[in-house]
């Protein structure tokens, strides 16, 4: 390989001094006590290899072409540089890459970066770029809560909710109120230069609330929340599903590959297609489908956060999930 790859860089002398003087040029031969290293700039190509052997420093001259050798010592390791130095058109740089890819398809691409130590081409993942990206059936796994500023007194008189029932009864539990998204479509459209796109979508955004009291009844027609004095139940829960559309802007450091960050911020409008309460009792569920008074309609400013392959999402809703009593906003 060595003798393959001098024979090459023999050839290029050569043949380079031939071209007519516009500009200069320079191909530098570095030998070093490390491994390897091949960098190809526009018109510089930089090698090295080991050498400890002691040489008299000399110049040479071929018409255009310079050849000025040299050993320079220090903390006991010799190093011997080459220099070539070459009047071009500014197409060296060019000539070097076309060189380098005949030489690596008769050797194949690894086994010259084994070589040289230095990868030939880049090994970093790019992706083509289009004006509309569209990415199918996207999970999101978080958490529901909400932010709870009811009068519960005043529900209360209105019969809503029964005697007990105040903000204590109807926390959520953070451990098992869950949220659920699916995304059936999200796409990306390009704004400015990929960076700044604007996403949107569909999908379903499902909530399950967990009480940390599991006495809680909830009631249809009409709605009545109530503690359960009897047969309590294992486990109660609300659930509340929208069809939700999200649009965003998305802003992306890297559009390229997978490693930028990713920001995006902006909105969502969800309808209340399905809720329903639920309980487990001695491995019994019931289940109790109504929209308990629930506001149809959600509104939220919703945010993205990611990394690689990590992104973390957010929501916060404008306005109460309740369409009267309670004041609840979800997040």
């Amino acid at each position: 390989m060595n003798k393959l790859l001098l024979t090459f860089v023999l050839s290029l002398c050569l043949f380079l001094p031939s071209m007519a003087q516009e500009r200069r040029d320079s191909v530098i031969i570095i030998r070093r006590y490390s491994k390897d290293t091949l960098i190809i700039n526009a018109d510089t190509l930089l090698m090295g290899s080991i050498g400890r052997t002691r040489m008299t420093t000399d110049t040479m001259k071929r018409g255009t072409m310079t050849i000025i050798t040299r050993v320079d010592k220090g903390d006991g390791i010799e190093e011997k540089q080459v220099e070539v130095t070459i009047n071009s058109r500014g197409k060296l740089g060019e000539k070097v890459e076309k060189g380098f890819e005949k030489l690596s398809e008769l050797n194949g691409v690894l086994e010259l970066e084994k070589e040289l130590s230095w990868p030939f081409k880049d090994s970093t993942k790019t992706k083509k770029l289009k004006n509309i990206e569209t990415d199918w059936m996207i999970l999101d796994l978080g958490f529901s809560q909400y932010q709870d500023a009811s009068n519960y007194v005043q529900a209360q008189q209105m019969g809503f909710v029964g005697a007990g029932i105040g903000s204590d009864q109807l926390k959520a539990k953070r451990r098992f109120a869950s949220n659920v998204n699916i995304w059936l479509v999200m796409q990306r459209l390009n704004l400015i230069n990929h960076k700044l796109n604007l996403k949107y979508g569909i999908g379903f955004e499902l909530n399950n609330y967990h009480f940390d009291q599991d006495n809680v009844l909830f009631q249809k027609s009409p709605t009545r929340i109530s503690l359960l004095t009897n047969n309590l139940p294992e486990k109660v829960k609300l659930v509340a599903d929208y069809l939700t559309i999200p649009m965003m802007l998305h802003f992306n450091t890297n559009p390229s590959t997978d490693k930028g960050l990713r920001l995006s911020a902006g909105a969502s409008a969800g309808f209340l297609y399905s809720a329903r309460y639920k309980t487990k009792s001695n491995g019994d569920i019931t289940k109790v489908r109504s929209d308990f008074d629930l506001e149809p309609f959600k509104f939220s400013w919703v945010g993205e956060v990611g990394v690689r392959g990590i992104t973390v999402y957010g929501s916060f809703a404008m306005n109460n999930m309740w369409n009267k009593a309670l004041d609840m906003k979800p997040y």
